[in-house]
């Protein structure tokens, strides 16, 4: 059976490698780490939880095996799969940069775990800040689906609908991204708080909201 977003060689090998070479680290890790590994960080930048060495060394690792098969299972399931040859290349965006944030967040983590000083409080804002630009580019391209974009009954309706919403949530997920990041610089936490929860706010909540009066606008033009 053909998949719905026409996977390739070409398309999956920068997922599978990263795949791959985590699964790799992580029997190096799980001989080299201490018998506790920190793996959570605060919004100031200190460990505030740690794990056992075997769940620091293979919790990422499979955890993005897991992330990547979903992504290859849903448009199987998917009721609007015929949408997706429409916008395969952001599909296969996606998928990959979800990939490799976690391949890089586990690089830093593992560093960390190793006992090497890495800031790894300060990394984080700045990969999810990264993380989202990269989401909120292709996401203004995505076609109807139940996997992925700003799914609400007025924008799964009207096709209209759904592009304006998804091509703002696009727009919004830049500029959190950019928020998000600035939570990297070193001030004082409540501030990093207020800025870190706006971000998700503004990409959550408005486009909701504005999905409904677009749908609104719509039906009072038909």
């Amino acid at each position: 059976m053909k998949h719905p977003a026409t996977m390739s060689w070409k398309s999956e090998w920068p997922s599978l490698l990263m795949i791959g070479l985590s699964i790799v680290l992580a029997f190096y890790f799980q001989s080299a780490f201490p018998d506790r590994v920190p793996t959570h960080w605060n919004l100031a930048g200190e460990v505030d939880g740690y794990s056992g060495r075997f769940f620091g060394a293979w919790f990422m690792p499979l955890l993005t095996l897991g992330l990547y098969l979903l992504f290859i299972g849903l448009p199987y399931i998917d009721p609007r799969k015929h949408h997706y040859a429409g916008f395969i290349k952001s599909f296969h965006g996606i998928k990959t940069s979800l990939v490799a944030f976690m391949f890089v967040l586990y690089l830093f983590v593992g560093g960390a775990g190793l006992g090497y000083d890495i800031p790894v409080g300060g990394v984080i804002p700045i990969m999810v800040g990264l993380l989202f630009v990269a989401l909120g580019h292709y996401i203004q391209s995505v076609e109807q689906n139940w996997s992925m974009g700003v799914r609400t009954p007025w924008t799964m309706e009207n096709p209209v609908v759904w592009k304006k919403t998804n091509h703002l949530m696009g727009r919004l997920m830049m500029l959190a991204g950019v928020l998000i990041a600035i939570c990297a610089f070193p001030f004082p936490e409540m501030g990093k708080a207020i800025i870190f929860f706006s971000a998700i706010a503004l990409v959550v909540v408005v486009p909701i909201v504005y999905s409904y009066f677009v749908y609104r606008s719509e039906m009072k033009k038909s």
